[in-house]
């Protein structure tokens, strides 16, 4: 049952990197407030098991293990329409600058950067045609402020901020919002990088839950947000990270 104020009932997310952690989630925040939900991940098994959870609960959900047409296609195909777009997947390495290789940079930019921009170009056209959509990107507090031994992961963050604020002024007119969170340090399956640890260790009582994440995507995603675009979203505790 959606919350007062808040439905997503007759709209379609889309989610990448759905399967664990902040994208899982999202996917079944949104799906609790009536969306119809479309999963992607490397990871079928995975997949299967947040589709299963979604259907438990009465809601809808279509798990694709496949590229950035093929998925689009996929969300069209099954409920007609992309609402709602969750740019989510993402992949992190932590070492120091002279120790990542440049298929490291590679990656992370690919992934981090690239991995949204295909989405974007995917879903944007026939948002334009209807004049409506909403696009969420998730980046990091890192690509506020980088850590040391994550510049390249924080550097791929920064760029995915940049290219929130430049596309939603662009968009905006044509009634696509664009915005972005920030996560501070979360308890997900990424937490096994170094810098993410040691800071940890000096501030234990700043680890949030995904689902912090989740309640921000699902606020961007609803008509309450509806006056905010190329925003930047931070979600942390206190600590400046």
């Amino acid at each position: 049952m959606a919350e007062q104020g808040i439905s997503l009932v007759g709209k379609t997310a889309l989610i990448t990197g759905g399967s664990k952690g902040i994208g899982k989630s999202i996917a079944l925040t949104f799906a609790n407030q009536g969306a119809d939900i479309v999963i992607a991940s490397r990871s079928m098994t995975l997949l299967e098991e947040v589709t299963q959870k979604i259907y438990s609960a009465g809601g809808k959900c279509l798990p694709v293990e496949a590229d950035v047409i093929r998925l689009v296609e996929a969300s069209r195909s099954a409920f007609g329409k992309v609402d709602i777009l969750v740019n989510n997947a993402g992949v992190s390495k932590e070492l120091p600058f002279m120790e990542l290789s440049l298929s490291d940079w590679d990656q992370m930019l690919s992934i981090n950067l690239m991995g949204v921009l295909y989405c974007i170009r995917a879903v944007l056209p026939k948002m334009r045609s209807r004049r409506e959509g909403t696009i969420i990107n998730i980046a990091s507090a890192a690509g506020l402020r980088g850590l040391p031994g994550s510049s390249a992961y924080s550097a791929s963050k920064a760029a995915v901020i940049a290219l929130t604020q430049s596309l939603g002024d662009e968009v905006g007119p044509d009634g696509i919002r664009v915005n972005v969170i920030c996560p501070g340090p979360i308890k997900t399956e990424m937490l096994d990088q170094s810098a993410v640890k040691n800071f940890l260790i000096q501030n234990p009582n700043d680890l949030l839950k995904p689902d912090a994440v989740a309640g921000a995507a699902l606020f961007l995603a609803s008509s309450l947000s509806g006056g905010m675009n190329s925003q930047v979203l931070v979600v942390r505790t206190k600590s400046r990270w």
